[in-house]
């Protein structure tokens, strides 16, 4: 989903949504996620750590879109993301 969004949306958007500090927020945003992924599948012990930092990397990517004009859908699934993945380490922490 962010990856695509970035690729697509954003750089078409230009401007704020193209900042580097958000255009880099979501393609972190989008490789951790794919790591957690990764992680759970694998039933990797450490996932709870990735989770974590997915957790982490999700609100901070959904107050950036937050702050942009076209992307509150974005920074719904990003909240949604992070309860998950806050779910899945075991809680907050």
């Amino acid at each position: 989903m962010f990856t695509p969004m970035a690729m697509r949306y954003c750089l078409e958007m230009g401007g704020k949504h193209v900042a580097p500090e958000h255009f880099r927020l979501m393609l972190s945003c989008a490789e951790i996620c794919q790591t957690s992924a990764n992680f759970m599948l694998g039933a990797s012990p450490m996932h709870r750590s990735t989770c974590r930092a997915c957790a982490e990397v999700c609100d901070a990517c959904a107050d950036s879109c937050e702050q942009l004009a076209g992307m509150e859908e974005c920074a719904k699934v990003c909240r949604s993301c992070a309860e998950s993945c806050r779910a899945m380490a075991g809680g907050s922490h």
